[in-house]
């Protein structure tokens, strides 16, 4: 299964998702209602349920009830309305800053930075729970290129780089499998189906206050009940997590796997979870159960409702299950580009480290910093252009120059980089910091694709990401025409100027995807504004139909049979802006890059 069947998948769990919500809406409604009348019942022996339901006094408290839960779950939903951040704040995480005084959060970010480039997506923004000395992590986020990773003190102190790369791993595949969008979720529905518990505790609190309503019957009567019922939508919520979630940590534990070729990194996070621990302190340790690498809190009935299987059947897994998911993994077709998105293997990782020690020690560090960082992102985008006066001479100016002398090879991961420290500015500096991207593309007028794309890139990063209803995703691809028109122009006369040849890669790599007739469009008709708006629709297509538009676009990169570095960077750039992260390396036939 690939990246985009993955993202497939999710769409469905998340209709899965609103199915179970609804079922325990209507459970927990009917638990309430039937509370209420065996009260009746008791106090008025003649009241038939049926009666009961249809009375203005039942449907009244129904309507109550719905209007609980549901508002519980929306009030969550507006706290997390900014995804991974947002999550974050809600527990206290402190994020790492770019550049870190502790060793180990240095170590932490190089472990990110080597995986973020190994899988071609912006390293997610990074936080630490210091105050929870068990071992554990998570990601949340609504798009693979607007993650944050939080990870717990202990996992920090007690693991070696090995395991902790084992455990980073694991939770980028969770955002590789998109799974990051679906917990969020998850957590905003699974909270309306607990309010019901919070409204008994509010019940027995105000039967215990001062004044008039010390030991008022009613007040503790209906707090017990239904607390009670909040045990039992509680129950319900751990069953829609474990329906959801118990498989999908398998898949990222055997991908976690793959990604680095390393079981015994892994494995030994997993033992020194059996033997230290991973549960959280949080007050919100439930609300995360399903979303951290390992349980965040005791529970019985372990079989029925536990979100993660046992640590020993993960353990298992890794050792005699884990050449056979090796050989059905192989049997996978891998001659598509798009059979590399979302994926990670030992070259991807040796290929990223390769990268990373390429980049002069004196600029690593400028890309820590906020100055150094928007010196890079400019000069990268800035091209071959003469720099404007502001970028020229004294330290931006020899920054300029070293990142020029650096080559094409280096361009993207070198706006990865400058990207994730950029992220850390200010709200007020981020608008700035993008006009500045907007008027160097404005003067740089058509040349230099890829440049521009770096520049959208960059500012795709740095601004808030657009919230779209759901079910507005683009189901045919004939919807997109026009679109795909565009792009495949711009990426014809990128790899060659001359007509001809131009037309004919055109049309190779668009068989099938336009409708008859299309024609490859002049470069006037196909410039930024043009092209940006283009890939802004194309991102909404569903993830299955994303796949044959960029095996397509692969096409026409190697219609020539060469392929350049600008050229493989070029697809990388379109696939990120696509919100699909293909790894630097991706395919084996780019042996000549």
């Amino acid at each position: 299964m690939d990246f985009f069947d993955h993202q497939a998948r999710a769409r469905r769990r998340t209709v899965l998702l609103v199915g179970y919500f609804l079922a325990a809406l209507a459970a927990v409604a009917a638990a309430v209602n039937l509370c209420a009348w065996l009260i009746g019942h008791w106090l008025h022996p003649g009241l038939s349920w049926r009666h009961w339901l249809l009375s203005d006094a039942g449907l009244w408290l129904t309507a109550a009830t719905l209007a609980v839960l549901i508002g519980g779950s929306l009030r969550k939903a507006w706290q997390l309305r900014d995804g991974g951040p947002a999550l974050a704040r809600l527990l206290g995480a402190r994020e790492v800053p770019a550049q870190p005084r502790d060793a180990r959060q240095r170590r932490l970010l190089q472990v990110v930075e080597e995986m973020s480039l190994a899988a071609g997506t912006v390293p997610p923004r990074t936080y630490v729970l210091e105050r929870e000395t068990g071992i554990n992590a998570l990601v949340a986020g609504l798009t693979p290129s607007s993650t944050v990773l939080v990870v717990t003190r202990g996992a920090l102190e007690r693991l070696s780089r090995d395991e902790l790369q084992g455990v980073v791993a694991h939770e980028f595949s969770h955002i590789l499998n998109a799974d990051m969008r679906l917990n969020l979720r998850l957590l905003a529905a699974l909270a309306g189906v607990l309010a019901i518990g919070k409204v008994g505790e509010f019940l027995l609190h105000a039967a215990a206050g001062d004044g008039h309503r010390r030991g008022l019957p009613l007040f503790a009567l209906g707090g017990v009940v239904l607390l009670a019922i909040g045990f039992a939508g509680l129950f319900l919520g751990r069953l829609i997590k474990a329906a959801i979630s118990r498989q999908r940590e398998r898949l990222a534990d055997a991908s976690a796997v793959q990604f680095t070729r390393q079981p015994a990194g892994l494995a030994g996070a997993l033992i020194k979870i059996r033997e230290e621990g991973s549960h959280l302190r949080s007050l919100h340790a439930e609300d995360l159960s399903h979303m951290a690498f390992a349980e965040t809190l005791g529970l019985r009935w372990r079989r029925l409702l536990a979100t993660h299987p046992s640590l020993d059947q993960r353990l298992r897994a890794l050792g005699a299950d884990w050449p056979v998911r090796a050989r059905v993994r192989a049997r996978a077709p891998a001659s598509a580009a798009s059979a590399q998105v979302g994926h990670l293997d030992p070259a991807n990782l040796g290929y990223a480290r390769s990268l990373l020690a390429s980049i002069p020690d004196h600029l690593q560090r400028a890309l820590h910093t906020q100055e150094g960082a928007e010196c890079v992102l400019y000069a990268l985008v800035l091209g071959d252009t003469p720099p404007p006066p502001a970028l020229r001479g004294g330290r931006r100016g020899a920054l300029v120059e070293q990142v020029r002398g650096l080559g094409t090879r280096l361009r993207l991961p070198l706006l990865d980089l400058a990207v994730a420290t950029l992220r850390q500015a200010p709200e007020r500096r981020r608008p700035v910091i993008v006009g500045q991207l907007q008027a160097i593309t404005r003067h740089r007028g058509q040349d230099d694709l890829l440049c521009r794309a770096l520049a959208a890139i960059a500012r795709q990063a740095l601004t808030p990401p657009k919230r779209r209803l759901p079910g507005l995703e683009i189901r045919r691809l004939s919807a997109v025409a026009n679109e795909i028109q565009v792009v495949f122009s711009v990426l014809a006369w990128a790899g060659d100027s001359a007509r001809t040849t131009a037309l004919a890669a055109f049309q190779r790599a668009t068989h099938g995807l336009l409708p008859p007739g299309r024609l490859l469009l002049p470069p006037d008709r196909c410039g930024p504004d043009r092209l940006r708006t283009a890939v802004d629709r194309l991102t909404r297509l569903t993830p299955l139909l994303k796949a044959p538009l960029i095996d397509a676009a692969a096409d026409l990169v190697l219609s020539d049979g060469q392929v350049q570095v600008a050229e493989a960077e070029l697809l990388r750039a379109l696939c990120a802006l696509l919100d699909c992260p293909m790894p630097p390396l991706f395919r084996s036939s780019l042996a000549n890059i």
